[in-house]
């Protein structure tokens, strides 16, 4: 993850960024430092997007917002980081990454909550974790380690799938089950492919000189990360969604929340079989 020499000089000048990743900067545009890191993004712009306004439609409790808005805020920071490799568009990707997982757990753990109730639920927690989210930002930016992101991220991370985990046998939901495995299994295929792009650059970037301009950017791993992780939290959230609407049972029996269009989405459908 070290700065490459060879790379190319651009518009927005030298890389202050305490990380850099295995693409060559500036190479495909003077305006973008990291060209397919950044686009790859818009799987975590468009996606939840397309996630608020289906809850809005589907009239899902409030709570879910926030959920789909950090993912668009990570979104967009890691399209200003990876563009321009900036320590500040650095931070503008990372410490969203912890505050929204902060919240992801929040939400996992009020899943039995009344949706309806203007209660705030769990305020010890809610307050631990604010605590947890403003303490790390200022350690972080005291002392701007990447391990300690890439730390501090991965044990919340664990912690929330841990939660679902709970849900899933305490609740015995098979469709939980299905939506967990589809998510956990492109998230840490995503990680897989994240930790190629570290370990195995200089091979990536011999490959790249040596195949067709075309197919470079299907060897930009890190690309990848973005758009398989993006799409494992986006389906996470469809997993808090069903796991609060299955408790609750707000409709009738023959009614269950199933995921359509490849996990874009759930709906309501009829169905006599038992989930």
């Amino acid at each position: 993850m070290a700065f490459q020499d060879s790379n190319y000089s651009g518009y927005w000048g030298k890389p202050t960024a305490t990380i850099d990743w295995c693409e060559k900067n500036y190479e495909v545009n003077y305006y973008v430092a990291e060209m397919w890191n950044t686009i790859s993004n818009l799987m975590m712009i468009l996606l939840p997007l397309w996630g608020i306004w289906d809850m809005k439609k589907q009239k899902f409790a409030q709570r879910f917002f926030l959920c789909y808005l950090f993912i668009t805020v990570v979104g967009f920071g890691s399209w200003a980081f990876h563009m321009t490799l900036l320590y500040e568009m650095q931070l503008f990707d990372e410490l969203p990454m912890v505050w929204g997982t902060c919240y992801c757990i929040y939400c996992l753990s009020i899943v039995k909550h009344d949706m309806k109730s203007k209660y705030i639920p769990n305020k010890l927690l809610l307050l631990a974790l604010i605590i947890i989210s403003i303490g790390f930002a200022i350690v972080y930016l005291t002392w701007p380690q990447p391990l300690l992101q890439h730390f501090c991220y991965g044990i919340l991370v664990a912690i929330s799938l841990a939660q679902e985990i709970k849900l899933i046998l305490e609740f015995k939901c098979g469709v939980c089950k299905h939506m967990f495995i589809v998510a956990l299994g492109l998230y840490l295929f995503g990680f897989f492919l994240w930790n190629i792009d570290n370990i195995f650059c200089k091979n990536l970037t011999i490959l790249r000189e040596q195949i067709p301009v075309f197919f470079r950017p299907f060897t930009q791993m890190h690309s990848w990360w973005h758009v398989f992780a993006g799409y494992g939290v986006y389906i996470q959230v469809l997993f808090c969604i069903h796991s609060t609407y299955d408790y609750h049972k707000k409709y009738q029996q023959s009614n269950v929340l199933l995921p359509e269009h490849m996990y874009f989405s759930i709906r309501w459908q009829k169905s006599n079989k038992k989930y």
